[in-house]
């Protein structure tokens, strides 16, 4: 009876120096953040048919795949990581934490990354696009899926079950054990899918709300949306999406600026110039502001600070 092809890679025969060199050529499809030095890293692989199970032990390393990678290599199709470490993982939709034992999915087609951390008897499998798109429709929005509660954890089981048994599964029996899997993973992904669907909507409003906040905490600094984005843990993509119905998040921020300045304007108790209140709110060009404080209220700024001493006077 012949079993299932396995293959080893192993940095342990290299000489120090070229080791993380030959670990990354071997991992080219993907942009590691790692140290170089002192790397050693093993990785089992075993092809199930279309599925491949891998076993990784390697230093600390964070994988990512960018948009460059992606246009340039045109792989596609799913990974599926299992670790005995907590992690996170930043997609275009935002950061996510993964809990140690628990199963993370992303497209090699959409880019990512994930946080630097030991692969210790990591499980990975690579599922082809192909035999999950025949099962789940909607693909596309499994990136970054991360399976949870029961259903979560029998499919880690099943994972870990392949991993423990990989050295007797027959040849012949290859083909239909890949079909199982799919099919496991199918009926245990719809639950997070989901709950994920769910918990967006009201997500998304709370981190509306923050990313809001933020920014009206910030009129008078330049707008610098990596920075904004790496204070809030989300990602840039993420950000432009939330901002949508405002019209963007510059367009949201002038608007606060704008208003900050006419709420200024208002105050019988403030003595600032106009100038001196448009630069405090991130106006640093008087032409500017009064550009933008007419097209927003319909005159000037000085034009209403006069009209509002007026009506305080009494005088119309």
């Amino acid at each position: 009876m012949s079993f299932v092809p396995r293959s080893l890679f192993t940095t342990d025969a290299l000489p120090e120096r070229d080791r993380f060199e030959a670990w990354r050529a071997l991992f080219s499809a993907h942009d590691l953040d790692a140290d170089p030095q002192d790397f050693s890293g093993s990785i089992e692989t075993t092809q199930m048919g279309p599925m491949a199970l891998r076993i990784m032990n390697a230093a600390p390393q964070g994988p990512g795949r960018t948009k460059a990678q992606i246009r340039r290599d045109g792989m596609d199709g799913f990974v599926l990581h299992l670790s005995q470490h907590a992690y996170t993982v930043e997609t275009e939709r935002g950061v996510l934490d993964v809990p140690a034992g628990a199963v993370s999915l992303n497209d090699l087609s959409q880019p990512y990354r994930r946080s630097r951390v030991a692969e210790t008897d990591s499980l990975i499998v690579a599922l082809p696009r192909s035999a999950v798109a025949a099962l789940l429709p909607d693909e596309d929005a499994l990136h970054g899926l991360i399976l949870r509660g029961g259903a979560g954890r029998l499919f880690a089981d099943h994972i870990r079950s392949l991993a423990a048994n990989r050295h007797v599964i027959p040849t012949l029996d290859a083909a239909h054990l890949a079909q199982a899997t799919f099919h496991m993973f199918a009926a245990c992904a719809r639950p997070s899918m989901e709950g994920a669907a769910r918990a967006g909507v009201p997500l998304d409003a709370a981190r509306l709300r923050i990313a809001k906040q933020f920014l009206r905490s910030q009129l008078a600094t330049p707008l610098r949306i990596d920075a904004m984005a790496k204070a809030l843990g989300m990602s840039r993509t993420q950000l432009y999406r939330l901002f949508e119905p405002e019209g963007g998040v510059a367009h949201y921020l002038a608007r606060q600026r704008l208003a900050a300045v006419r709420a200024a304007l208002d105050d019988p108790l403030e003595r600032r110039s106009i100038g001196q209140i448009g630069e405090t709110y991130g106006f640093g060009d008087g032409t500017h502001l009064s550009r933008a404080f007419r097209k927003a209220y319909g005159s000037s700024p000085r034009d209403y600070r006069a009209s509002i001493l007026r009506i305080r006077r009494g005088v119309t």
